[in-house]
């Protein structure tokens, strides 16, 4: 038997995704049982059975391979295939345009000492009340049911966090991250992008497939354009402060078929996305340093050939330079390692294949029609 803690280090996936695999069917609840002297003063403990790891990597290598969520499910309960219907309001939010300009603000890192690390508060969310109400809105009884849909997760977080909020006056530092927050919360709402929730010190975009334009690509394209201004953003902070300290925003993308619903049932409802995919975004961005762009082998095998020609990737050598060995992946426990000082990675991503992106290059020009002879 296992606990959620041993099926969650031995995964790597995050307790959220745990929740979800267990309400859609695809691994048992757990054996709720009284704790053992080991487990403190836990009120009770769910126990796995001991397969539900290897239940769990099952479906991440089939999620690798493309397979759907519902495909999966018929998989393990020996149905046939189906495919849901999507509810009306979500083919509205699959085709939105850009996300609302009013976005919380990035709140300090979560410490004993940050004003915002209240119990029950997300500390990049802050709570807020309507002007003229006593209490929050009552939940919606229209919010729509989640869905499975094809999605490019982008999670971007600010490098050196404590850091920051340590050296600067608390009135600074938050409008150092209010700044951040508005130039690449616009970076990726031009890009089709969907502001998310994030536990920490930086921000969630969800890329939804487009009546134009592929969202992959979308994806990508706003992770590049979001570092080049994050470079503008340290170099004003730089000139203003007069020391040397360069600000990263550090990003990891992935793309997958996954669940998109509200999990917080009030107006205005915010669209969260559940799956393998945030998972692996989160990871990566955690692990990658010096504001790098981290992306999955399955990302860049779903662009389409044309486009995926006109992508720059690759991989550090472990050489003073670190000059990329060019189109090539690696395990990420390998580009991990690279890093300073070497970033932990959960066993259950340790084999995930990852790269750096490093440029978008321009389509080429088409080619111009020769003037047929004798005409004017």
């Amino acid at each position: 038997m296992l606990t959620s803690k041993e099926v969650l280090e031995r995964t790597g996936i995050s307790r959220a995704t745990l929740n979800n695999y267990i309400a859609s069917g695809l691994i048992p609840r757990p054996d709720v049982q009284p704790p053992g002297p080991e487990h403190g003063a836990a009120p009770r403990i769910g126990y796995f059975p001991d397969g539900t790891a290897e239940r769990i990597e099952q479906i991440q290598r089939f999620k690798r391979q493309g397979w759907a969520m519902a495909r999966i499910a018929a998989h393990f309960s020996g149905r046939p295939d189906s495919a849901p219907s999507v509810p009306a309001a979500y083919e509205v939010a699959a085709g939105a345009g850009p996300a609302a300009p009013d976005r919380p603000a990035i709140a300090p890192p979560q410490s004993a000492g940050s004003p915002l690390a209240a119990p029950g508060r997300s500390p990049a969310h802050p709570l807020k009340t309507p002007a003229g109400l006593a209490h929050p809105p009552l939940p919606s009884r229209s919010a729509p049911a989640p869905i499975l849909t094809p999605v490019a997760v982008l999670v971007s977080t600010l490098q050196g966090a404590s850091d920051l909020w340590l050296h600067l006056p608390a009135g600074e530092y938050f409008e150092l991250v209010n700044e951040i927050w508005i130039e690449l919360d616009r970076i990726f709402a031009s890009h089709g992008g969907r502001h998310g929730r994030h536990p920490g010190e930086g921000m969630v975009c969800h890329f939804l497939p487009q009546p134009s334009g592929n969202h992959l690509w979308n994806a990508l394209s706003a992770a590049l354009q979001a570092r080049e201004v994050m470079r503008q953003v340290s170099s004003r902070w730089q000139a203003r402060k007069g020391w040397d300290i360069e600000l990263f925003m550090n990003t990891g993308v992935d793309e997958g078929q996954e669940w998109l619903g509200p999990l917080r049932l009030a107006e205005p409802i915010e669209l969260t996305v559940v799956g393998g995919a945030a998972d692996h975004a989160a990871q990566l961005s955690r692990s990658a340093r010096a504001g790098a762009i981290w992306i999955t082998r399955n990302l860049i095998g779903k662009l389409a050939p044309d486009e995926r020609r006109r992508v720059g990737f690759g991989v550090p050598r472990p050489s003073p330079d670190h000059r990329p060995l060019l189109s090539s992946f690696a395990r990420l426990e390998e580009l991990a390692g690279l890093q300073t000082p070497p970033a932990a990675i959960p066993a259950g991503l340790a084999q995930l294949a990852v790269t750096e992106l490093l440029e978008l290059r321009d389509a080429p020009a088409a080619a111009s029609k020769p003037t047929p002879e004798g005409a004017a």
